[in-house]
């Protein structure tokens, strides 16, 4: 499918922000110290889990973008299968650590919800898109691994949406803004997604299943057969 100027300008910006917010997000966890955590922990172990979920989260943001880079599938497919590897090996850990973190949310249940339901979905689309690339289904790996990305993005996403709410409202209570923005970066998100792959006509492209025969029809056949 060929791409446009307009369309390739849209992911190289697309790209260029989550990869420079999904930067500027874990530099504060560069120096390891649990003084500068952008989000309040329970002490240490808390803290390591939240680090390994965010430099793991972060490999996945870099990978991730590259795979949606016009021409790289086709031109450099060695660098597009293992850079998807390298998304799936990010996603596979950051997920359940993810699950983990939210648990541990002193937030309660407003944040641990939706980032609970975003770590899970995250952990499947990075599994079927790997089962769908083993097994050669190159349509459905193309989207399931735009979903996953998706998930992937809402990391990035969710920070965009609690600045604007939070500047939006000043006054609102910050979980319900943190669980609110949560909420729209995961719904939203995969939205975004589905429309993506219904516009470029994804879903298209996918071979469609035989038809198993019905039980009244082997019958036919089988009298058939026998006659």
């Amino acid at each position: 499918m060929k791409n446009s100027w307009g369309y390739t300008a849209w992911l190289a910006v697309s790209g260029f922000a989550c990869v420079a917010i999904t930067i500027f997000a874990a530099s504060a966890y560069v120096t390891l110290d649990v003084d500068q955590a952008r989000a309040p922990v329970q002490g240490p172990v808390h803290y390591g889990l939240l680090v390994a979920h965010i430099f793991t989260g972060t490999v996945a943001v870099l990978a991730g973008v590259s795979q949606f880079w016009p021409g790289l599938r086709a031109r450099r497919p060695r660098v597009h299968r293992v850079m998807g590897r390298v998304y799936v090996a990010a996603v596979l850990p950051s997920s359940v650590l993810g699950v983990v973190c939210a648990q541990l949310s002193l937030a309660g249940l407003a944040s641990q919800a939706p980032l609970t339901v975003l770590s899970v979905l995250w952990f499947a689309s990075a599994v079927l898109g790997l089962r769908t690339a083993r097994r050669r289904q190159f349509g459905a790996h193309r989207i399931w691994m735009i979903r996953g990305f998706a998930l992937t993005g809402a990391a990035v996403t969710g920070r965009l949406w609690g600045l604007l709410l939070g500047g939006l409202l000043p006054d609102a209570d910050g979980l319900l803004v943190l669980a609110s923005a949560n909420w729209l970066a995961l719904v939203l998100n995969l939205l975004v997604a589905e429309w993506w792959i219904q516009s470029r006509g994804y879903t298209r492209a996918l071979p469609s299943r035989a038809l198993r025969p019905s039980i009244s029809s082997r019958s036919a056949q089988s009298s058939a057969s026998v006659a």
